[in-house]
């Protein structure tokens, strides 16, 4: 999480995100989201903790396949099948959620310019944003923030 600030501060993110940074770290402490017992076939819960956490922590940047089944200290084919059995989702749509979820923050509780918002939640280009976005909340991410909703994942 510190070093996900340290590079949102060196990218010119403002006090919001550092205050939603906080809130985040202060409901994860409170109450992370793990599986006390993996699905059969699936990764330890210590593997799915470390994974997650880092998904967490660097949602805002690029992560391949190969870095995530290093976090979980095994090959990338198994690491690919024993997450999606430990968490009923693939490595990347549980990363779009955790995106989306920073997102909907984001858009409401800071008045950054939407495209501004999709790339502080690691999504390349404003187009890709708005698509993944409509697809998961069923509106625009400039109609989410005009109805003023507040889905926090904090």
């Amino acid at each position: 999480m510190a070093e996900a600030l340290l590079q949102a501060r060196k990218t010119g993110a403002g006090e919001r995100y550092t205050q939603s940074a906080a809130h985040y770290l202060a409901e994860y402490l409170l109450h992370p989201r793990r599986d006390t017992s993996p699905s059969a076939g699936g990764l330890s819960p210590e593997q799915l903790q470390t994974v997650t956490a880092f998904m967490r922590s660097n949602f805002s940047s690029s992560i391949t396949l190969d870095r995530l089944a290093e976090e979980a200290g095994i090959s990338r084919y198994h690491f690919l099948r024993r997450f999606s059995a430990a968490t009923g989702k693939t490595p990347r749509q549980y990363l779009t959620e955790l995106r989306i979820e920073a997102a909907c923050y984001l858009l409401a509780v800071d008045n950054d310019p939407v495209s501004q918002v999709g790339r502080r939640c690691g999504f390349p280009n404003p187009e890709h944003f708005a698509r993944v976005f409509r697809k998961h909340m069923g509106c625009a991410p400039s109609q989410y923030r005009k109805q003023g909703q507040r889905t926090s994942p904090f």
